[in-house]
């Protein structure tokens, strides 16, 4: 007899379990949806069809877990902090060699420093959606950020494109770096902070 699990505990459908994996992982998808939870596993018979993309159409035993919209979204701030903190003194040093090293060097080494800054793009992108779903005390800062931070993205890639090295060394200097300072500091003293409560008020009594 097939079993369904969704946070180890048994599901009890009224007409019955589908047959088809993918029917009961959109089930899921929607009943966690309403509990502002998202599916993160989705084990079929020992398979996550999250990883492998197949959703077989016979099984014996599903496992599905959640977390909540505030735990992934406070994950993955975490992580992606940690990311830009272990970069932040090498886009500054890359910054004083752009006017120092030959525009063929700094050229060269463009992929590499769009691979340093990509955390910070990652974090708002990833945190903005959550914002304007729950409307927090901190959005309108967190969406004023998000401006500002495309349109230095757009002036740096304008700069590497129209090999300007004087617009790349002040627009990262004058204008990225003091952002993602900004950036960190909103989420140390009001994201993390609110989404960390948030995190602790769901989790179940013990």
């Amino acid at each position: 007899m097939p079993k369904v699990l969704a946070d180890q505990e048994e599901v009890v459908f009224q007409e019955g379990i589908p047959g088809e994996a993918s029917h009961i992982y959109e089930l899921l998808m929607g009943a966690f949806a309403e509990q502002r939870r998202s599916l993160v596993k989705f084990i079929v018979d020992g398979k996550d069809a999250l990883q492998t993309g197949e959703f077989p159409d016979k099984f014996e035993l599903i496992e599905a877990e959640s977390l909540t919209h505030d735990e992934i979204t406070f994950r993955l701030s975490i992580d992606l902090i940690n990311q830009m903190s272990v970069h932040q003194e090498a886009i500054a040093a890359y910054q004083l060699n752009i006017l120092i090293l030959p525009w063929s060097d700094v050229f060269k080494q463009m992929d590499a420093f769009i691979k340093k800054i990509q955390p910070f793009a990652d974090l708002v992108d990833h945190v903005i959606p959550y914002a304007q779903a729950y409307s927090p005390p901190w959005k309108k800062n967190l969406e004023e950020i998000a401006v500002s931070q495309a349109n230095s993205l757009n002036k740096i890639l304008e700069a590497f494109e129209s090999s300007d090295p004087a617009g790349l060394s002040d627009e990262i200097c004058n204008e990225f770096l003091p952002l993602t300072q900004k950036t960190l500091k909103l989420f140390g003293d009001d994201i993390i902070p609110f989404l960390k409560t948030k995190v602790e008020e769901n989790k179940p009594a013990s």
